[in-house]
């Protein structure tokens, strides 16, 4: 298995300066560890490693890394420098780096370009559609042939096919697509066949307005390495491939997870400290609200606290216990509902589900706590009420974690609302003031003390 390089260890001869031994040490590195290795470094020494290598494999390397640290690359090169290396990547490649850089450098880029009205045309498509992901060059013939001719029609055609082919899309005289055959099948029918007749109908395409996570789950639900995206009257116009469907769901994975987490949509590396502080405090803000919230919340039971001290020593166990179970339930319909496994049609079913599994884990775990509080020097005049508390308090706690994290990300999600934001300091804040006000009112009635 490959091993990604220790960037320190290239760190040190590009201080050196040796420029032989970085040469000889790269040339023992592929074109994917070198490009995880260039992700690590600084803009200086970036440009260091890159100059060491041929241009046709700086080409290769660029399309192995993100696309974000690979327009900052060739937003430092010279128009022609740039156009050089990216003539020889694949267009939807060559269309993501470019959407990333300015206008103007875009502008002196594409016209030096060999395929420059190809990349408009990519360009012109939003981000994060099927159009803007897309590849121009789909493998294609025409319904008519016969697997024979097919076959001497891509080898005529080899130079400008991608680099991977995995199905060959069938097309009438409107070039409207209308069947697709994989290559197997292309290899293994019979020279004489007509290619409608072994050619598959029933097709899975997507328009080039299509969302890209729509794309990437349509792929993985029907098990494909490539679709087909058509217009409005179903004319063939691209394919969006598995490298692209594999980045999509990566990028979508991590938006998830730090929209969930309140760390905005991107990775801090990619964000100055500026960005990234206007995109954290407000989450933070609304952390401290809710915490003052919870403070204001239980400011009536300070006579409680003063009858019964060992109520204080399990409060950050109720809270803290409640709290993972809303980032358990909520992380879990968040995922659910992105990777479409939790229907909203079934709400009741799986709100139901996640409370059965919250009051199970309370009994548990607050019977647990409960048995070992005298071991903890907590002790009162009723021990079985206080042991009683805490054992049903985690319960109503859990209960209540669990119902508020899988239900808002649910409920958010059936009115159009991104279920990734109803988690984190929100679901957590919420359970907390919830939580604490049950753990207390249960005290005042089993303890019999007064508010």
């Amino acid at each position: 298995m490959p091993v990604i390089p220790n960037s320190a260890d290239y760190v040190r001869l590009i201080r050196a300066g040796d420029m032989r031994l970085i040469s000889r040490a790269i040339a023992r590195l592929d074109e994917v560890q070198i490009a995880a290795l260039v992700e690590t470094l600084t803009p200086k020494e970036q440009d260091t490693i890159l100059h060491q290598l041929p241009l046709e494999q700086r080409s290769e390397v660029l399309a192995c890394m993100r696309y974000e640290i690979a327009a900052q690359i060739v937003s430092r090169l010279v128009p022609e420098e740039a156009a050089s290396i990216l003539d020889n990547l694949e267009s939807d490649d060559v269309a993501d780096i470019l959407g990333e850089i300015d206008k103007e450098q875009l502008r002196q880029i594409l016209s030096r370009l060999d395929d420059a009205g190809e990349l408009e045309e990519l360009l012109a498509y939003p981000e994060n559609s099927a159009g803007g992901i897309m590849s121009l060059d789909a493998a294609r013939v025409h319904e008519d042939v016969t697997i024979a001719e097919a076959t001497r029609m891509l080898q005529q055609e080899a130079e400008e096919l991608p680099g991977s082919i995995f199905y060959i899309y069938v097309v009438d005289e409107q070039d409207r697509l209308v069947g697709v055959i994989s290559l197997r099948q292309l290899v293994t029918s019979k020279p004489d066949v007509p290619i409608h007749a072994v050619m598959a109908t029933e097709l899975v395409f997507v328009t080039a307005e299509t969302d890209q996570e729509t794309v990437a789950e349509l792929a993985s639900r029907y098990d494909l390495v490539a679709i087909p995206v058509v217009d409005d009257q179903r004319r063939l116009l691209g394919v969006v491939t598995i490298d692209d469907i594999v980045d999509v769901l990566r990028e979508e994975a991590t938006e998830d997870i730090l929209k969930m987490a309140g760390a905005g949509e991107g990775l801090a590396e990619n964000r100055s400290f500026g960005a990234a502080f206007r995109v954290r405090s407000p989450w933070l803000l609304a952390a401290a609200v809710g915490g003052l919230m919870v403070a204001v919340s239980l400011q009536g039971f300070e006579d409680a606290l003063r009858t019964v001290p060992a109520l204080a020593l399990f409060m950050p166990v109720v809270a803290g216990m409640g709290g993972n179970v809303g980032t358990q339930s909520s992380t879990i319909m968040v995922r659910g509902i992105a990777v479409g496994f939790v229907e909203t049609n079934r709400l009741g079913r799986v709100i139901l589900r996640e409370v059965a599994l919250g009051a199970s884990m309370g009994m548990l775990y607050g019977a647990g706590i409960a048995l070992i509080a005298p071991l903890l020097g907590a002790t009162d005049q009723n021990p079985l009420g206080l042991g009683l508390v805490i054992t049903f308090g985690m319960v109503g706690s859990m209960v209540i974690a669990a119902t508020v994290g899988a239900s808002v990300p649910l409920l958010l999600h059936r009115f159009n609302v991104d279920p990734a934001v109803a988690t984190g300091p929100f679901v957590t804040t919420a359970v907390d003031i919830l939580g604490l006000l049950f753990y207390f009112w249960l005290a005042t009635m089993l303890l019999q003390v007064s508010l």
